[in-house]
């Protein structure tokens, strides 16, 4: 798998709402983004009742909690740090 394809997979784990890699995983029961709780938590209880994303009414209770991400996100980080050794091996070798 090259380095731009892990790439692409990795925007899909990261929390729309910070941009960072997700952190305690959860995901909107409307529109099935994922964001960090924290981020999400902070949004529902500091600006409104709604999903930033889809804007779906939505409370704390009704999000999904997406333990596997986290196991996914750990497997994207070691793919990525495999894909810059070998980028770097190869920058060595010329």
């Amino acid at each position: 798998m090259d380095e731009q394809s892990v790439e692409s997979i990795a925007e899909v784990f990261r929390c729309f709402i910070c941009m960072e890699k997700l952190r305690d995983a959860r995901l909107c029961p409307h529109c099935s983004k994922l964001c960090c709780f924290s981020c999400i938590r902070r949004w529902l209880t500091e600006q409104r009742a709604q999903c930033p994303h889809c804007r779906a009414p939505l409370q704390l209770r009704e999000l999904v909690n997406c333990r596997w991400a986290e196991e996914v996100t750990q497997q994207l980080d070691t793919l990525q740090l495999c894909s810059l050794t070998k980028h770097e091996d190869n920058d060595r070798d010329k």
